[in-house]
């Protein structure tokens, strides 16, 4: 991980003849663009940070966001480092299954 320093900078205006001033503090960012796992199906994509912090609904929300790229070196990941490796869950409603 690495840790980056953004500067803070401040403009300060005086009107003419106002005993008041007026301060505005900037943050110098780049532009960034996120989208959904599902918006994004049937894109490329340059490259894809995935922010898996929480955990994803569904495989089909992963393979999705994971297949967007063409090679895997263009995908970054996020993730907490001080949890475990977990697998995503496969989260079935047997209630919901037809009997056979």
């Amino acid at each position: 991980m690495q840790i980056f320093c953004l500067p803070r900078i401040t403009f300060e205006f005086r009107p003419h003849r106002a005993n008041w001033t007026v301060q505005r503090r900037q943050f110098p960012l780049r532009l960034a663009y996120a989208t959904t796992f599902n918006s994004c199906q049937g894109l490329t994509l340059d490259r894809v940070v995935l922010d898996l912090t929480m955990p994803v609904f569904a495989h089909g929300q992963l393979y999705t966001s994971l297949s967007r790229v063409r090679r895997g070196a263009d995908i970054r990941i996020l993730r907490n480092p001080w949890e475990r490796d977990e697998p995503t869950l496969n989260v079935v409603y047997r209630d919901l299954l037809l009997p056979i």
